[in-house]
């Protein structure tokens, strides 16, 4: 596992704190979980821009396209 250091603000720091107090994490694997998230939803929409084109060219215009399909 690989050791990172960041600066947060004191809001965030904060914020973080309670939040991962609420839902009994400690803040380290808060921000891991949450950086994990931030990744996939990255990834998710580098995924959908590269398809964007193959979808449109099949007649998938909009979200709703595929769903109704």
């Amino acid at each position: 596992m690989t050791v990172v250091t960041v600066e947060l603000e004191d809001k965030v720091f904060r914020d973080l704190e309670e939040i991962s107090g609420t839902v009994n994490l400690p803040s380290d694997q808060m921000i891991s979980r949450i950086v994990k998230n931030y990744l996939h939803i990255e990834k998710l929409n580098k995924l959908r821009q590269e398809l964007k084109g193959t979808a449109e060219a099949a007649g998938f215009l909009s979200e709703e396209d595929v769903y109704l399909f």
